[in-house]
């Protein structure tokens, strides 16, 4: 077995990651392939889409929230002993060594991983100073729209750009989409090939 201050996994434990990961990376795409349905069935008229707005942003956090799981796997947030925090790191290094993932990743970017998982302490902090002016708790629209009144989006989903809003801050779906996809379809070869993870 290797040392706990390598970055490698024991090739007989590969398999148990392979799985972890396929679990997240498939969540995540089904989650967006109900988006994407949601989106199509807008795009053609079928329906309003303020009528199934809440789904729609349901899926999108969702293949979030499994994204941000992946996400750990290359980026730990390092809780724990000394001890732990370092097996953490050599794993990380070892699996972003093998999917070839740099900090240039979009899944490296920790802003709506956040905004996703703490999302109640910050709206404890967006609310604290008190709101006035619109406020919309969900929201389907093509693009953002300005106004003079002021207006208090909580969750929103802008067809045109990609963008998914939380409290006040835009991310853009797609790149980490992309970077999803690549890494599912990566987990797939390794789990076909055997289970084990391969350069």
């Amino acid at each position: 077995m290797e040392k706990k201050d390598e970055a490698s996994l024991w090739t007989p434990y590969h398999v148990f990651y392979i799985q972890s990961m396929l679990f997240n990376t498939a969540s995540a795409l089904q989650a967006v392939q109900r988006a994407s349905k949601y989106i199509q069935a807008i795009t053609e008229g079928k329906i309003d889409p303020q009528d199934r707005k809440d789904e729609l942003l349901d899926c999108l956090q969702n293949f979030i929230n499994h994204s941000a799981a992946i996400a750990r796997y290359f980026f730990p947030s390092m809780i724990g002993g000394k001890g732990e925090k370092l097996l953490h790191k050599n794993r990380a290094e070892f699996l972003r060594n093998i999917f070839e993932i740099s900090e240039n990743s979009p899944l490296h970017d920790k802003k709506l991983r956040n905004a996703i998982e703490h999302f109640d302490e910050r709206l404890d902090m967006y609310l604290e100073g008190g709101i006035v002016g619109h406020i919309f708790p969900s929201l389907i629209l093509d693009k953002p729209e300005e106004t003079e009144v002021p207006h208090h989006i909580f969750r929103a989903y802008y067809l045109n750009d990609g963008i998914y809003q939380v409290l006040g801050e835009r991310h853009s779906i797609q790149p980490i989409l992309d970077e999803i996809v690549k890494v599912h379809d990566m987990l797939n070869r390794f789990d076909q090939q055997g289970g084990v993870f391969e350069k």
